[in-house]
């Protein structure tokens, strides 16, 4: 400064200072600060995880951020020049909310704002799994062949699924999908491995290895097919007093196939034998079939639905039924053309063995019945309305004649039935 003043004096000082504060102000006129929220979405980069057992469990969603800057800077920044990170060093399993941060590469710009300033992680443990190889046809054999999904083989037989805990343990099945499409002999090829879950959807996010498996699928010729009904094999019977009703099967017929002299031999697929033996209620079975020689059966199903009835063995028989009048008016006396009428029934034998005189009754009701000859439909009366069934009576009509007490009635005497096969008079009743 000294050497300043004395070489180039005072002057020139003050004239180098006016001119750079100009040059300053001139250049905050053409470039001034400048504020905004930067357009784009930026990601973020975890760190801190290198070494640890764990995973992410799904990706942690980007931020915006607001920075401070000459304008001139801000308006050319990109994507490229901010880096967002979280640190999640030392953090254990399950989820965690961290701050972000973010740097900007031009040290004249500032971020002011982060948005969201902090998001949640969710870190499981990295887990494997092994399941076995499944395969999954795409497309079918040539008309004429079928493929033998049941001996179908796979080198390797298992796969291992590595990843987050939580997404492997969605994983239920690894599948080889296959193509099959116009094959008529046996079939091997490289298939792609896929993990999926249980509705057949595929699983990403985890690694699978091997990631390919030889898969051998047999394809056979269909020498001959034909629809044959089912049929239900019973052995032993029915308790005592006791019969099959009805016997149901599902599915009611199947596929066979086969040679063509094995084939014209079959003319209905058996169940498996049932045993019914001293069964008194109905029995419901699942059961496999008897697989005639020399065909085998298409049907995804390898049981059968069996459904049996059994029922009480019925019988009829004929009884005697005591016409019984009744609710006769105060100062009237009634006699009916005949003491009893029959009674056809039917229900179960052991039943119909135990009924006894009076357990089935003609009821005639006389309510309301003035003087003269009436026919009225009597009433039978039932003990066991659930298991006895009333068939018939004969005669349906009953003829009664009513007058009033003290006049002398024909045919029949007044006087109380006595039960089945009992005279049918009846004195004037008390009541009504």
């Amino acid at each position: 400064m000294r050497f300043a003043r004395t070489s180039l004096g005072i002057r020139f000082l003050v004239a180098l200072t006016l001119s750079g504060l100009v040059w300053a102000g001139l250049t905050l006129d053409q470039n001034p600060n400048a504020s905004l929220v930067f357009a784009q979405n930026l990601p973020i980069e975890p760190v801190g995880l290198a070494g640890e057992n764990l995973v992410l469990v799904s990706a942690i969603p980007p931020v915006r951020v607001s920075v401070h800057g000459p304008k001139v800077t801000v308006d050319q920044l990109t994507r490229s020049d901010f880096v967002a990170r979280v640190n999640l060093t030392g953090l254990p399993a399950g989820r965690h909310e961290v701050e972000v941060s973010v740097v900007v590469s031009d040290p004249s710009v500032e971020v002011l704002r982060i948005t969201p300033q902090n998001v949640f992680v969710d870190l499981d443990p990295v887990i494997n799994r092994t399941i076995s190889i499944t395969a999954r046809v795409e497309s079918a054999v040539a008309s004429g062949f079928r493929a033998d999904l049941a001996n179908i083989t796979a080198d390797p037989t298992d796969a291992v699924i590595t990843g987050a805990a939580s997404v492997v343990e969605r994983v239920a099945n690894v599948q080889a999908a296959l193509s099959l499409e116009g094959a008529t002999q046996k079939v091997s090829v490289q298939a792609l491995l896929i993990p999926t879950d249980r509705q057949g959807l595929e699983v990403t996010a985890v690694q699978i290895d091997p990631q390919t498996a030889l898969v051998n699928v047999p394809v056979t010729r269909i020498t001959g097919r034909k629809r044959v009904p089912v049929v239900a094999q019973i052995e032993g019977s029915a308790a005592p007093s006791f019969t099959v009703a009805q016997i149901g099967v599902i599915p009611t017929s199947v596929e066979i196939e086969g040679e063509p002299g094995a084939l014209e031999r079959v003319d209905a697929v058996q169940t498996l034998a049932i045993d019914i033996s001293d069964a008194k209620a109905d029995i419901d079975r699942e059961v496999g079939f008897e697989i005639p020689a020399g065909v085998s059966i298409l049907s995804n199903q390898p049981v059968v639905q069996v459904a049996i009835v059994v029922v009480p063995l019925e019988d009829t028989t004929t009884v005697q039924a005591a016409v019984v009048l009744t609710n006769i008016a105060n100062g009237l006396q009634a006699i009916a053309n005949q003491p009893s009428i029959q009674i056809v029934v039917s229900g179960p034998s052991a039943l119909l063995q135990n009924l006894r005189g009076g357990d089935i009754l003609a009821e005639v009701d006389l309510r309301n019945r003035a003087t003269g000859l009436h026919q009225i439909r009597p009433v039978i009366t039932n003990p066991w309305p659930d298991t006895l069934r009333i068939v018939q009576n004969v005669p349906e009509i009953v003829g009664v004649r009513i007058a009033p007490v003290g006049v002398v009635m024909e045919t029949v005497s007044p006087m109380a039935p006595t039960g089945p096969g009992g005279t049918a008079t009846v004195t004037p009743s008390a009541a009504d």
